[in-house]
């Protein structure tokens, strides 16, 4: 994917799971013998989406587990002792139910989307992939072998490569050094007993959070809740505060690769997911990115695609982007765009385009359930509780210009370079004398 569209997604992203004004009335929190549910009617559509998570994903990892959860999740949505593999996708199939997982730094989750008919026959199967998986040795290692090819050719993908090395730099020793896809020694050393035990420790109602939305209401989902998860071992899952992701100085790291051109990405702290900062931020990044790609692009023809955003880690990164033959130039250009944020605030011009922009995107991503399921559970799982959903729209619209140049002072600073390349020169003191 290319750097520039996967800011978009990521700005996009953050919208889609910070709030959702349209439809947060109803919403309800309960528990089921520990295990916390989420449940939001909505009468308009009768697609249901319900998704599993379970907390602090490849952040919660010993390095040697790398890539656990994803082939753990992936493989146990294949089959089941219930549902061998071809009973199970052919009644996915029939019943046009979707069944997914994810594994991320933050979380892991194993979601579904299914028409209202089909709620509890769907229901029935994603309860058995999270219960009682199969793990076939022949799908666990046709699933291990796909990561293995994905983790080998995300190094001949520069803009893949760049964002791993650059993520290695940035959160060196830090929980989120953990990648979530694995290594290739993690990932070839992942046994079916280890996909069994990590289930087997995992499934615990401490550890796990369910979040459904769509045509359905908190008695029918509390009774298919209780019915399948209430006899969930407790666990003794308790939060772990992630360290922030702070530099006491700038840096730019060199990776030499013979390439038609440089690669560069720098990183900065962010405000933590959910903060009264992070809305701020997030508009500072995209204002950023406007003017980076005007600087670089429009006006200097430095670059194709320069851009700046934020990240969508709980424990937050912001980034500034660009791909440039001439380095040198190219990250001054971009530092001195940083700069002016922090030393003139935006007009107030700038300020209600981008909250018109961000509020209109927010709308139409509300439109889908399973939209309004991701930011419901990011919003609980980073801590800040599901109810803060209802502020987002009054966040948005209370960021001054002076609480933006603020944050770009606070944070936009020591940024993480790394550049994928050969420059025939590049030194720190050029850019940070």
């Amino acid at each position: 994917m290319h750097m520039r569209t996967r800011l978009v997604l990521l700005t996009v992203a953050f919208i889609v799971c910070s709030g959702r004004e349209a439809t947060a009335k109803g919403t309800e929190g309960f528990s089921v013998n520990g295990l916390t549910v989420i449940v939001a009617p909505n009468p308009a559509t009768d697609i249901i989406a319900a998704n599993m998570y379970f907390r602090e994903g490849s952040a919660r990892l010993d390095p040697r587990q790398a890539g656990i959860e994803r082939l753990t999740l992936v493989v146990a949505t294949k089959a089941t002792k219930k549902y061998p593999k071809n009973t199970l996708s052919a009644a996915l199939e029939r019943m046009d139910t979707r069944l997914g997982a994810n594994a991320g730094r933050d979380y892991a989750s194993v979601t579904l989307q299914c028409v209202k008919e089909n709620f509890a026959k769907s229901w029935d199967i994603f309860a058995d992939v999270i219960l009682n998986p199969l793990f076939d040795s022949s799908d666990v290692e046709l699933e291990r072998q796909q990561m293995l090819a994905a983790i080998r050719q995300s190094r001949d993908n520069p803009d893949q490569y760049l964002q791993e090395l650059v993520m290695n730099a940035f959160y060196a020793g830090h929980p989120y050094a953990v990648p979530p896809n694995g290594t290739e020694q993690s990932v070839r050393s992942l046994s079916k007993g280890d996909l069994q035990e990590f289930i087997k420790s995992h499934a615990t109602a401490s550890q796990m959070l369910l979040v459904v939305v769509g045509n359905t209401s908190r008695a029918e989902v509390e009774s298919m809740a209780r019915a399948s998860f209430a006899g969930l071992p407790q666990g003794s899952y308790a939060p772990v505060q992630l360290p922030a992701g702070e530099h006491q100085a700038p840096s730019i790291k060199i990776v030499q690769r013979k390439l038609p051109t440089n690669y560069i990405v720098g990183y900065f702290s962010a405000p933590s997911y959910g903060s009264e900062q992070s809305y701020a931020m997030t508009i500072a990044g995209s204002i950023l990115s406007d003017r980076v790609f005007d600087e670089v692009r429009t006006k200097r023809g430095l670059s194709y695609a320069p851009n700046a955003g934020i990240g969508p880690l709980f424990d937050n990164y912001g980034q500034v982007y660009v791909t440039a033959v001439k380095p040198e130039t190219t990250i001054t250009v971009m530092l001195n765009e940083v700069k002016k944020l922090q030393s003139e605030p935006v007009s107030e011009k700038t300020l209600n385009d981008k909250k018109n922009g961000f509020l209109t995107r927010y709308y139409l991503n509300m439109e889908t359930n399973q939209s309004q399921v991701e930011f419901l559970a990011r919003y609980e799982l980073c801590g800040a509780g599901y109810k803060q959903a209802d502020l987002f729209v009054q966040h948005i619209k209370s960021v001054t210009p002076e609480i933006i140049q603020k944050c770009c002072k606070d944070y936009m600073r020591n940024l993480q370079f790394v550049l994928l390349g050969n420059p025939s020169s590049l030194k720190l003191a050029d850019f940070f004398p």
